[in-house]
């Protein structure tokens, strides 16, 4: 059961976090890691008790009169209702514990053959102190250090593993953060140490389509052997597990760039010609990363939107002065084409896209004196706002040379920032190096149209609920543009090839909507004229950017992501 802190609620209520696992889920992790009528079972988390019913049946099966099963439960209605349910499967409910797996001495429980279940999805900065300190112990025991974006999964992973048997397994549902966030690699890393095998089973359709996080099986096997190898496996959807886990055709990873984040788990749906392709290009010198042009930040952050940014008829409306002002990109619909004009930017005005950022010189403005007195404590109290000083003075308010969307539902955007507005977190700040050369800002947002740039987001980014794309700075830094290293280009991509026309035909298809046409003016200029490659090759990148996209946005019929 991956929840919020609560760590409990009817099914399916999002405010509280509570995703119980389906039955079928818990069956077929019940059914792999449950091997002997002998074996005993431990969930760390056991909600409605799912987990724990499913094992109990499956030792029955196996011809256990009496399973030990044992669950910890921080909620103690959540045990209840778990000890209710294995009550009623004629199973012992009292082996349903109250407390915080976190805080339980592995010295306490008598070493088990599996754990199961489904931990719970929880930010550290969202637990309370005492469960921080209990994580980062953990973190320590396992010769790590907590890293404060990790989530709870991570440190119940590395407990529950303390708890196995020689030859034990683990099988939990774990979010699809394991297979790119940077705090995970140390989860993988301890995989690795402890267990001989380790297999991922990665699904084309969300096992919680309401969830914003992605999920997969993780089955480890071999507690306290030596490492013989990772592997990933796929499946259609969840109703597949009914054919059983132990005879999934898989193939390897490499467990090193997996460890070290040179790969992540879902470059295994690329198809091999896309892979191979993608390959041979990153390691031919025709190509650079964004971060040997630029630098990638993220966008100011307020504290308080709806307090500092402010729609042009707003200021005028409180007759703030120009000089107190910034002008602002709010959102990423704000950009229309491969540049953000002045005309954009009254445009988004309009739609509230864009507008102004509140920046005071100073406090002393009358009219601005008046506006900082409408602040009330629900303003200047929030975390954030306490912090700066003064309050009303917000950081990381330069313009960049370019915008870069964070998030998207078909691929990022890259615009050079005409309008010279500065740009909220809702959006990548993009500045160029101070050795760039002139054109660079149009070359490199016309680069990152091309298949290339739009497979390479897919492999660095991650998905998010309702298939939006995330790229974080360091993501961000890493996407691969059909580009030789600066300074080489000087502003044009090929001999022969007019980078203005160029640059002109694909912002006006975008501004009609037309990110096909826009994408195949990109691939004409630097892909085929440029970088040399064939046809075939530049099909082969938009087909595997396509398969990726397509299984981070769900199978036709889902619930559609948001608009870029």
């Amino acid at each position: 059961m991956g929840r919020d802190p609560s760590y409990g609620a009817p099914n399916g209520v999002k405010s509280v976090g509570a995703y119980y696992t389906p039955p079928s889920v818990a069956r077929a992790l019940a059914a792999w890691a449950l091997r002997r009528a002998t074996d005993s079972v431990l969930d760390p988390a056991a909600g409605d008790g799912v987990f724990l019913s499913e094992a109990s049946a499956r030792l029955r099966a196996l011809g256990c009169r009496a399973p030990a099963v044992t669950g910890v439960e921080l909620r103690a209605d959540a045990a209840r209702e778990a000890r209710a349910r294995l009550a009623s499967a004629g199973a012992d409910a009292g082996r349903v514990a109250v407390g915080d797996f976190l805080a339980l001495d592995p010295a306490r429980l008598p070493p088990v053959d599996a754990v199961v279940g489904n931990p719970p999805y929880v930010r550290f900065q969202r637990l309370d102190r005492s469960q921080r300190e209990r994580a980062a112990a953990i973190a320590a025991a396992a010769g790590l250090r907590a890293d404060p974006l990790a989530s709870s999964w991570a440190a119940f992973v590395l407990h529950a593993e303390r708890f196995l048997a020689p030859g034990g397994r683990l099988a939990l549902v774990l979010p699809s953060e394991i297979g790119h966030a940077r705090y995970a690699r140390s989860v993988l890393d301890l995989l690795r140490q402890r267990f001989a095998r380790a297999t991922f089973v990665l699904f084309e359709s969300a096992l919680f389509p309401r969830l914003d996080q992605g999920a997969l099986l993780l089955l480890a096997d071999g507690h306290g052997r030596a490492f013989e190898g990772f592997s990933v496996a796929h499946l259609a959807s969840a109703a597949a597990l009914a054919g059983g886990l132990s005879s999934l055709p898989h193939r390897r990873l490499d467990a090193g760039a997996l460890v070290c984040g040179a790969a992540r788990l879902h470059h295994a749906w690329l198809p091999e010609p896309a892979a191979e392709l993608f390959g041979a290009l990153r390691g031919s010198g025709r190509c650079s990363a964004l971060g040997v042009w630029a630098g990638v930040s993220t966008g100011y952050v307020t504290g308080a939107n709806a307090f500092f940014q402010l729609t042009p008829g707003r200021a005028r409306a409180l007759e703030l002065a120009p000089r107190h002002l910034r002008p602002a990109l709010f959102r990423s619909r704000a950009l229309r084409g491969l540049t953000v004009t002045e005309e954009d930017w009254r445009r988004g005005g309009e739609r509230g896209h864009s507008g102004y950022l509140l920046l005071p010189e100073d406090g002393d403005d009358p009219a601005v004196a008046a506006y900082l007195r409408t602040a009330d404590d629900g303003v200047r109290g929030r975390a954030k706002i306490r912090r700066r000083r003064p309050w009303y003075r917000v950081g990381r308010a330069t313009p960049p040379d370019l915008v870069l969307t964070a998030m998207c539902a078909v691929a990022p955007r890259l615009a050079v920032n005409e309008a010279g507005a500065v740009v909220s977190n809702t959006l990548h700040a993009v500045r160029l190096a101070p050795s760039a050369a002139p054109g660079a800002a149009r070359l490199l947002a016309l680069a990152a149209l091309s298949s290339l740039a739009e497979l390479s987001a897919e492999m660095e980014g991650h998905a998010l609920g309702g298939g939006m794309l995330k790229l974080e700075p360091s993501e961000a830094l890493r996407l691969l543009l059909p580009l030789l290293s600066p300074p080489e280009p000087q502003g044009r991509p090929a001999s022969g090839h007019d980078l203005d026309r160029t640059f002109a035909a694909a912002d006006a298809a975008l501004r009609a909507n037309d990110r096909e046409a826009a994408r195949a003016a990109a691939d004409r200029a630097l892909l085929l004229d440029a970088a040399g490659l064939a046809p075939a090759d530049v099909e082969a990148l938009r087909a595997g950017a396509a398969r990726l996209r397509s299984l981070r946005r769900g199978p036709p019929g889902g619930t559609p992501p948001a608009a870029d």
